[in-house]
C-alpha cells in the first residue's frame, strides 16, 4: 500500500466561532495523506497513470478552505468528501486541518487572586482517517467502499430499488464487489 502525501499546505482563511476570526481570518495548515496504488504510474513514469494527482488535492483543499466555516471538523469532513468524489480508487485517507495560534477566550477562575482571561496555544487541529478497503459480504473479495453516496456502487443505474432493499436486508449493505453487484443488477 502506497501513500501520496501533501503536507504543510498553508492558507489564510476565515474559519472560527468568534467574529474576529471571521473578519480578520487566520493561518491554517492542511495535511492530506491518500493511500492508493502506484504501480501503473511507476511502471510508465506517467502522470496519466496516477490514481491521485497532488495538484488536484491542493486545489480541493484551496476551494474548501475558501468557504468560511465555524468548525475544523466541518472542513476536514468536506475535504474528505471532495477527495472521494475526485479519486474513486483511494484505499484510505487522512486529513488534518490545523489552526495556527487559535484564539482562546473565556473567563475562568484559577484562584481568587488570579483570574484567567483567555489563553494561548500554538495550534489546534482536527484529523480524520478513513479506511475504504472492505470485503464483499457475498464472495469475500476485497473491494473499495466509501460507505456513502460517493461510493461507486451508487453509479450503477441498472439496480432496481427493490433489489437494493433485498441486498441491504441480506448483506447489511448494497455495496458488494463489482462482479456480485452486476449479478444482481442483471
Amino acid at each position: 500500500m502506497a501513500w501520496i502525501a501533501l503536507e504543510g499546505m498553508r492558507f489564510h482563511a476565515f474559519h472560527g466561532v468568534y467574529e474576529a476570526e471571521q473578519i480578520l481570518g487566520g493561518a491554517y495548515i492542511v495535511d492530506v495523506y491518500v493511500s492508493t496504488g502506484i504501480a501503473a504510474a511507476a511502471a510508465n513514469d506517467s502522470l496519466a497513470n496516477t490514481h491521485v494527482n497532488y495538484e488536484t488535492v491542493f486545489q480541493i483543499c484551496l476551494v474548501e478552505m475558501a468557504k468560511p466555516r465555524k468548525l475544523l471538523e466541518t472542513i476536514v469532513t468536506s475535504i474528505i468528501r471532495q477527495l472521494k468524489h475526485q479519486f474513486p480508487s483511494m484505499k484510505a485517507v487522512r486529513v488534518r486541518v490545523k489552526k495556527v495560534n487559535p484564539p482562546i477566550f473565556g473567563r475562568m477562575q484559577v484562584s481568587e487572586k488570579h483570574p484567567a482571561i483567555g489563553g494561548q496555544a500554538a495550534a489546534a487541529w482536527v484529523e480524520d482517517e478513513q479506511d475504504f478497503v472492505s470485503r464483499c459480504p457475498r464472495c469475500q473479495r476485497e473491494l473499495l467502499c466509501y460507505q456513502d453516496d460517493t461510493c461507486w456502487c451508487n453509479t450503477l443505474t441498472t439496480l432496481h430499488p427493490a433489489t437494493r432493499e433485498t441486498l441491504t436486508r441480506q448483506f447489511g449493505t448494497t455495496c458488494l464487489c463489482n462482479n456480485c453487484l452486476k449479478l444482481y443488477a442483471g
